[in-house]
């Protein structure tokens, strides 16, 4: 029976279920039923079963499948619905073949009951699943199991369920797909500015790209967006294209503005400069017609895009709310995506064990530092520090105790450090510090201090090298590693500058 039986199937353009598609997946549900069914042979089996009959089963399957696989998506639709038949009586064939009342064949009627149930029509599926309850109930009849009645009903529940779920969500999908439809028009536009903000992972580049977009789609003068501030008292200008607002910072207790509002209710609030637009107080030109559009998370209010036209009724105009509707979509995820890349990012460079920058950080960081003392032509000291007897340590209190011991080296050790100063854990028991502006006597006091802040009555020993003015970074943290090691070999719990 063709799809097109059911009123409310998906069409093939909406789904993607066309011929093509069609027949890669029922070839590839034969070409795998015949490679099953081989490993099944190959490996050891039931003494009482037909070889003969299950693997000529299994060519037929796999000449079922090398033909869909090549010639089926030049088929006409009802080739598909014989080609489920003909596999459903296939798999009939190997579960009597196999002369086993529970074969484990009987699962691949279940894949009949998914394969019609997303591509073909609620009747014609219900007609392939009532085919195959009834092969099924045949092959019960000849090879009777124990409770064979209450096995077909778990079986047959089983596929219709599954079949019921799958045609839940083809059906929903199509839904979703007849909406897009009708918004292709909006969609259209927007897919460029997608395309464009997923380019960008810089949080404030972002807010400024989304604004920019939305200006540019919808002709308003200025576009900003509010978040809230630190404090949770206020709503922040975080990201703005055009002319810039007087006022950057909205608070909610005073008079609600349209930004506040549209936060607080969650609704979409527009109205002119009269109607509450003090962001643009004392401006010489006030906007004389407003958009405030929540954008929400998980239905939450996150963030407020505003839009401000010079001229009036603009707001209202025919396809501005469905662009902005779209377009504050586009907003949430973009937030969403640099705030997940910013702390991903973080992640990345954060040692889980003591919060220091881990190595990754710490190399892309030292260039920094060698280049800022380049310009600077201020001193620069990298010294490597390593815990002594760290694996005695783990060895004799536990690798708990070890990794407290690390912890309090790394916040220990930060309490001594200036701001400016870079504390990573380069690695193990190994940790890697720059000092920039600090010359080599100055970096061994610094150095010494920690030393002497290293907790649980441990001690450690340093290398330190004073960047020479030319050498690359990576020459000047060999340096100090080799000031480590000779601070090791002479007998450690000291520090050695090259």
């Amino acid at each position: 029976m063709a799809r097109g039986a059911d009123s409310t199937a998906p069409t093939d353009a909406a789904l993607g279920a066309d011929s093509w598609i069609r027949a890669r997946s029922l070839g590839a549900l034969y070409t795998a039923g015949a490679t099953i069914g081989a490993i099944s042979l190959v490996l050891p089996h039931s003494s009482e079963a037909d070889d003969l009959a299950l693997w000529s089963n299994t060519g037929l399957a796999i000449v079922g499948g090398v033909l869909l696989l090549t010639i089926g998506p030049r088929l006409p639709e009802w080739t598909f619905h014989v080609g489920l038949v003909v596999g459903s009586l296939l798999i009939m064939r190997a579960v009597l073949a196999s002369n086993d009342p529970v074969s484990f064949y009987t699962v691949w009627f279940i894949w009949v009951g998914l394969y019609a149930f997303y591509f073909f029509s609620r009747v014609a599926a219900a007609l392939h699943v009532a085919f195959v309850a009834g092969l099924y109930a045949i092959t019960l009849a000849v090879h009777p199991p124990g409770s064979p009645v209450a096995r077909w009903l778990t079986t047959v529940m089983t596929l219709i369920v599954a079949g019921a779920f799958i045609d839940t969500l083809v059906r929903r999908a199509r839904r979703h797909a007849v909406v897009a439809e009708q918004s292709a028009a909006s969609i259209s536009t927007v897919a460029e500015v997608a395309h464009e903000l997923a380019r960008v992972a810089e949080s404030d580049a972002a807010r400024h790209a989304v604004c920019a977009a939305a200006a540019r789609l919808t002709r308003a003068d200025t576009v900003a967006i509010w978040e809230p501030g630190p404090t949770g008292s206020t709503l922040e200008m975080t990201g703005a294209d055009g002319r810039r607002p007087e006022q950057t910072s909205l608070p909610f207790v005073s008079t609600p503005a349209g930004a506040v509002r549209a936060f607080a209710t969650g609704e979409v609030v527009s109205g002119s400069m009269d109607g509450g637009a003090p962001e643009f107080g004392g401006a010489a030109r006030p906007p004389r017609s407003c958009l405030w559009h929540p954008v929400k998370r998980d239905m939450v209010p996150v963030a407020v895009l505003a839009l401000y036209w010079d001229r009036v009724g603009a707001s209202d105009e025919e396809g501005t709310r469905t662009v902005v509707d779209l377009l504050s979509a586009e907003v949430a995820v973009t937030l969403e995506r640099v705030e997940l890349l910013s702390r991903l990012e973080s992640i990345a460079r954060t040692d889980d064990l003591t919060g220091l920058p881990n190595r990754r950080a710490w190399e892309e960081q030292l260039p920094r530092e060698v280049m800022r003392s380049a310009r600077s032509r201020r001193p620069l000291c990298v010294a490597m520090i390593d815990l002594d007897h760290f694996k005695r340590f783990n060895d004799d209190r536990g690798h708990q105790a070890g990794d407290r011991l690390l912890k309090e080296a790394a916040a220990e050790w930060g309490q001594e450090l200036r701001a400016t100063d870079l504390l990573a854990r380069y690695g193990g028991e190994e940790f890697a510090l720059a000092l920039p502006d600090c010359p080599p006597e100055e970096a061994l006091t610094v150095v010494e201090r920690l030393r002497d802040a290293t907790p649980e009555d441990q001690t450690c020993s340093a290398g330190i090298a004073h960047w020479d003015g030319s050498e690359t970074a990576r020459d000047l943290i060999g340096r100090a590693d080799a000031a480590l090691y000779e601070a090791k070999r002479s007998g450690r719990d000291r520090s050695v500058v090259d």
